[in-house]
Formats: structure tokens, C-alpha cells, sequence
């Protein structure tokens, strides 16, 4: 049987923030979940919803923001890039990335060659 914190541990920290996949790898999680969307940009961010409605209060569409705009909206619950996730816990506990958005396998493929399968 495997432990996975879902969404990070949403139960323990809001979801998909560094804070809950921290939480998630103190309680001993052997896995952690996590959603990730691309930014009108292209960055790779993790959070779940395509809209910040549920999560943030604001009715805007990731997809339609740049990272930097996303940042100034959700200062309060800051959603983190992907490459902030795999350099604190890539090979330290078993990761399982859902991806959302169409074309976030290609960017996450080349991210994870260039950067973590050397």
C-alpha cells in the first residue's frame, strides 16, 4: 500500500503550495500528487483548477495570465513553478505529476531531460 498526499496535503496546508507538499513529505507521504497548468507565458505552475474562482477568490483563467501576473494575484497562497517542486524533492520521495493543460507534457519532458535526467 502506498501513502500519497493528494494535492500535496490538502488537508494540512492549502493545496498544491510548497507549503501542503512539504507538509505532505513531513508526514511521511510516500508519494505526492500534484496538478500542474501552463501560464499564458508557458511556465509550468501547480494548481488544480483552470480558473483561481475556488482557490484564490479571482474569476481569472490561468492559462490567460503570465506567471508574473499569477504571482501579483495570489501573493496570499503563492503557486509555485514546477522546477521549484522537482529541485526540493525530485529522488527524495516518489512524485506523481497530473497534467492539466494541453502541452504541459512537452514542456514538462524537456524540463525534467534538461534539468533532472542527466
Amino acid at each position: 500500500m502506498l501513502i500519497i498526499g493528494h494535492r500535496g496535503a490538502a488537508g494540512l496546508a492549502p493545496e498544491n503550495t510548497m507549503e501542503s507538499i512539504q507538509a505532505a513529505y513531513e508526514a511521511g507521504a510516500d508519494m505526492i500528487e500534484f496538478d500542474v497548468r501552463l501560464t499564458r507565458d508557458n511556465r509550468l505552475v501547480v494548481i488544480h483548477d483552470a480558473k483561481l474562482k475556488r482557490t484564490h477568490g479571482h474569476k481569472d483563467a490561468v492559462a490567460r495570465l503570465t506567471y508574473k501576473q499569477l504571482s501579483a494575484l495570489t501573493e496570499d497562497k503563492p503557486v509555485p513553478l514546477v522546477a521549484d517542486i522537482l529541485d526540493e524533492y525530485f529522488g527524495r520521495v516518489l512524485l506523481n505529476i497530473e497534467l492539466k493543460s494541453r502541452g504541459s507534457a512537452e514542456r514538462l519532458i524537456r524540463l525534467l531531460k534538461k534539468k533532472y535526467m542527466k
